[in-house]
């Protein structure tokens, strides 16, 4: 093909996220539970494939003599069941603001990772103190119908995948995005959005940085909606990360609100820094070895997620599940990922099956090959999370410094012509992450 590489790429992607080349995944393993080692593995076949089998099922049913709705009357019941709870948070906030003074403020939020989040509840603390009557929830705990009802609202989002909205707004913004007759002119908004500039590198996908905010901004303003300051974006290639963008829109909101000049604020705790938890952790111990004995929940403390970063590994949730076990009262399904130190992407025979076991005995039996070269495992629950670091290291590896505010690894790409200065080069790549690998002692208490 006369196509260049990256235009290929670019054919390719689109093709798998259209569902024209759909994709499967191998697994020799399935064999052994008297399952297919082929799945289908394409999201969007699936989503209409799902779509297809629910309309083909009511149809089957309302073609029946005796039909069961027992599934569709389960899903609806969970959805009552949501909305009700949604309304109860709504209405004892209601509750909670009547008799004060000041301009109504409701701020919505959509976070996965937690920055969205904090800023919004920061947000309103900060409006409480200027007079404000502030309200602040996740944007899909809030009754969309009341939506057209409110005064002033702030939005606050981060970005997710290839510009989507976090899973916590997702329904909201479907809503939103979809409705013709929504009636938000009596609204006056504001947006801020967190995003990085830098995180999608080709041109054609610069569209997907802050997609989010700038969606939701277009179409309330689309809906009728009045802006009270102009969209803000947060960019993580700033000098102070989002929070550079972030300082100059919160300023402009209280401008318009007209709580700008208020005096006798209350004086802020400074923001704990990565670094600042670095200083109080005890040489990166902080409390990562009680957080692991405590069977009560399956997460860790704020801190301790960050400070185990610089050991190699990080807390997630099964966002698949999220909105059920919400639902259900309970805490998201958390897990650990788990990547590995490894200069260049070598590894023997011997460690790739080693790796191959860990996930297996440990995970969910995902073994991930980055494009960082280098092994990484999803679905460690806390209990198991320091029986699988002592396994990384008796295979005579290393998750030092594998993830965090630090060098990550050190890639040395092979190319076949000149494999012969490869061997080479590997070392100097080993010599470097060596040397870039931070001096401290402290590293994962809770594997010894």
């Amino acid at each position: 093909s006369d196509l260049a590489p990256e235009h290929l790429a670019g054919n390719e992607k689109k093709q798998v996220d259209l569902g024209y080349w759909p994709l499967y995944r191998w697994n020799p393993i399935n064999a052994e539970r008297g399952e297919s080692n082929f799945a289908l593995d394409s999201e969007r076949i699936k989503r209409e494939l799902e779509g297809f089998l629910r309309r083909d099922n009511q149809l089957t049913q309302l073609m029946k003599r005796h039909p069961r709705f027992s599934a569709s009357l389960s899903e609806s019941y969970g959805t009552e069941v949501r909305a009700l709870q949604k309304r109860a948070a709504k209405d004892s906030y209601d509750k909670l603001l009547e008799g004060l003074f000041g301009a109504p403020l409701t701020i919505l939020f959509a976070s996965d990772n937690g920055n969205a989040e904090n800023l919004a509840k920061r947000l309103a603390n900060r409006g409480k103190a200027r007079g404000l009557k502030t309200m602040v929830l996740a944007m899909d705990d809030y009754p969309i119908e009341d939506l057209a009802t409110e005064e002033n609202v702030a939005f606050i989002t981060s970005t997710a995948g290839q510009g989507e909205f976090p899973q916590n707004g997702r329904a909201l913004w479907e809503v939103i995005k979809n409705s013709g007759d929504l009636d938000l002119s009596s609204i006056h908004y504001s947006v801020f959005s967190l995003g990085d500039s830098h995180y999608w590198p080709r041109r054609e996908d610069k569209i997907y940085y802050n997609k989010p905010g700038k969606d939701l901004d277009a179409r309330v303003s689309f809906l009728g909606g009045k802006k009270l300051t102009d969209i803000g974006l947060g960019d993580d290639q700033d000098p102070d990360a989002f929070q550079t963008g972030y300082q100059e829109w919160e300023p402009r909101l209280w401008r318009a609100l007209g709580v700008d000049k208020v005096e006798g604020l209350p004086e802020e705790p400074p923001p704990l820094t990565n670094e600042d938890m670095k200083l109080q952790s005890n040489y990166l111990r902080g409390t990562i070895a009680e957080g692991l004995r405590d069977e009560s929940t399956g997460a860790i403390s704020a801190t301790d997620q960050q400070l185990t970063k610089f050991h190699g590994t990080y807390m997630q949730d099964d966002r698949d599940v999220r909105d059920e076990r919400k639902a259900q009262g309970l805490e998201p399904a958390y897990s650990f990922m788990i990547r590995c130190r490894l200069p260049g992407g070598v590894a023997t025979p011997k460690q790739w099956l080693q790796m191959d076991a860990i996930s297996s005995a440990h995970g969910n039996e995902t073994m991930k090959l980055t494009t960082r070269q280098t092994f990484q495992f999803h679905g460690v629950v806390k209990g198991k999370l320091r029986s699988a670091m002592q396994a990384i290291n008796q295979a005579l590896m290393t998750t030092i410094a594998a993830c965090g505010d630090v060098n990550r690894n050190v890639m040395c790409s092979s190319l076949p012509e000149l494999s012969y200065y490869h061997k080479e080069v590997h070392a100097i790549s080993k010599r470097i992450s060596d040397h870039l690998i931070p001096s401290t002692t402290a590293y994962q208490p809770g594997s010894g």
